[in-house]
């Protein structure tokens, strides 16, 4: 005996609701350049600098939280970990590290070169593919550039820790920054 075609798609139809509804906001902390802190519980809501922000779903991976002119986003990933950015006045926009990410606390051991394969994690900071994003948020936040003026280059050990030099044009010619990193990571600096 087989179904009819409608009972069919109205249990498929079930099903996927079902389990849109189970996605919800993972609970987190992140830093985002500028100063900004968020903060999320277990299917919300979202803290921005210690105030709730007003959070739109826009599908079961993807939440927006608002609160004045910033605007936080935040992407789940497949094993539940987010990802988190924002964007804030006069165009400074920049990615957050979360604290206590899954996937920012694994080392990587497999011995692979610095750019093959996926970015290279540290025990915590900002995975090294993202540094260069991140120094243009913080750039962005502090010169009052819009991100889209500003270039970075790839990150490269120094001393201690990683840099990224990047420029703008400041109207008089380019501007010269260095932002600095630590070992794990950890936004240091920018001058």
């Amino acid at each position: 005996m087989h179904k009819p075609i409608f009972t069919t798609a109205l249990v498929l139809a079930g099903a996927l609701l079902a389990s849109a509804a189970e996605a919800k906001v993972p609970a987190f902390k992140a830093s985002c350049p500028g100063r900004v802190s968020v903060r999320a519980d277990e299917g919300g809501p979202i803290f921005v600098n210690g105030r709730e922000a007003r959070v739109k779903r826009f599908n079961r991976n993807y939440y927006e939280a608002r609160l004045g002119p910033l605007t936080i986003s935040v992407s789940v990933n497949r094993d539940g970990s987010p990802d988190v950015s924002y964007t804030g006045p006069r165009g400074a926009n920049g990615v957050c590290r979360v604290k206590g990410d899954r996937a920012a606390q694994m080392q990587d051991e497999d011995g692979g070169g610095l750019w093959e394969g996926r970015p290279r994690r540290r025990s915590e900071g900002v995975a090294l593919g993202m540094m260069p994003a991140y120094c243009r948020g913080e750039a962005s936040a502090q010169f009052r550039v819009r991100p889209s003026r500003i270039a970075t280059n790839r990150p490269f050990m120094s001393g201690r820790g990683y840099v990224v030099q990047g420029n703008y044009p400041d109207g008089k010619g380019t501007a010269f920054f260095d932002c600095w990193f630590d070992k794990g990571g950890n936004f240091v600096s920018i001058n």
